[in-house]
């Protein structure tokens, strides 16, 4: 299910000039400029041009690139293993150099996927914090409603003797609490719009249509097991790892003696420990992928629960319509029925803005 939600991005508002209603605001604005349509790619695309990280893992591509070509014009020749004196441990050291440098250049270009990766995740994240902001905006806008509706049928029970001082001071309480949670709701709602804004580089002022909004998607049968295979065999953290075993184990292979290097007891310690980091880094992956596969079962199941909730509600909530046609319930009764159907839709929105992200974590470990 997508919903359109209207919002503005403004960075430099203060808290007194959003105090007003945002959806006031928000139509004032509309009626005076034209909406941008923003895509959750489009907010991706603006993020990945603004992101430092990006422009900074290019730079190391570049350069490592210049030190891989530098590395193989002290290149020889390619040693057949472990030498003896210093010329031997020339060679070695060539060729061990440019090794070095090819991992490097390679670790560099996976970098800037990396990055790519994670900018995306942000500002996923981010774009659907504005979201969720924006509905705990209309849920403390509805209970305030609420709340005003049930001071003012307190105000004529109090003209009419029917309930004490106290009960209304009570009820007058709730509204002035609702108030408050309405302007805290909104300065959450500033503060993430101002968070997107930032992460996208865009101005602030600009009217944005946010489109995207994730629809529900029942979590697939893919084997636990088969989801950590591939996400190994597709994570940089596990490929530096790789790459850093063999470097530790060229470091053996082209061990140079009487050369004044480290004792080949040091080289062969460094291959188990590099051997041990990398079954480490596989295994704290699997750990956390089991992790997210569980939540998002739990979350499968939390789903079907809010289903059921939902008809629950909407059920109370006619019968309730029509008693009050025929005058045995109140509007406030009507109007609280009404409340809970909203909030548990909006409680679902929410579960499923989390089961995106959890499913994202899922496929990209890395990219959280």
């Amino acid at each position: 299910m997508k919903k359109s939600v209207f919002i503005l991005l403004l960075l430099a508002l203060s808290t007194s000039s959003f105090s007003g209603s945002f959806v006031q605001a928000e139509g004032q604005q509309l009626a005076s400029n034209a909406s941008v349509r923003l895509t959750l790619s489009q907010a991706q695309q603006w993020a990945r041009s603004n992101s430092f990280s990006l422009k900074e893992a290019q730079q190391t591509i570049d350069r490592n690139r210049i030190n891989l070509k530098n590395a193989g014009k002290n290149l020889d020749f390619i040693p057949a293993g472990a030498g003896n004196g210093e010329e031997d441990a020339a060679s070695s050291s060539a060729w061990k150099g440019y090794a070095s440098s090819t991992v490097s250049y390679l670790e560099s270009k996976k970098q800037i996927e990396l990055a790519q990766d994670q900018t995306d995740y942000t500002t996923m994240k981010d774009y659907y914090d504005v979201l969720l902001a924006d509905n705990k905006v209309k849920s403390s806008e509805d209970a305030l409603s609420l709340a005003l509706l049930e001071e003012k049928a307190a105000e004529a029970k109090a003209n009419r003797g029917k309930i004490s001082p106290g009960e209304q001071s009570t009820i007058i309480q709730t509204r002035l609490e609702a108030e408050k949670n309405v302007e805290i709701a909104k300065s959450a709602l500033q503060k993430a719009l101002e968070v997107l804004n930032t992460q996208m580089g865009q101005p602030q002022g600009t009217v944005y249509e946010l489109v995207d909004r994730p629809a529900y998607r029942k979590m697939d049968n893919t084997n636990l097991d088969t989801l950590v295979t591939r996400a190994i065999s597709a994570s940089p953290s596990v490929w530096r790892q790789e790459e850093a075993v063999k470097l530790a184990k060229m470091e053996v292979k082209y061990y140079t003696w009487n050369s004044g290097t480290d004792d080949y007891e040091i080289k062969q310690i460094d291959v188990d420990s590099a051997e041990g980091g990398l079954k480490n880094t596989k295994d704290q992956l699997a750990e956390s992928l089991k992790s997210i596969y569980f939540n998002l079962q739990q979350n499968d199941e939390q789903y079907e629960q809010m289903q059921s909730n939902l008809q629950n509600a909407i059920k109370v909530l006619d019968i309730s319509r029509k008693k009050r046609e025929r005058g045995f319930a109140t509007g406030t009764e009507v109007a609280t029925n009404q409340l809970k159907v909203k909030q548990i839709e909006r409680n679902k929105d929410e579960l499923i803005i989390q089961m995106t992200m959890l499913q994202h974590a899922l496929n990209k470990p890395w990219s959280v």
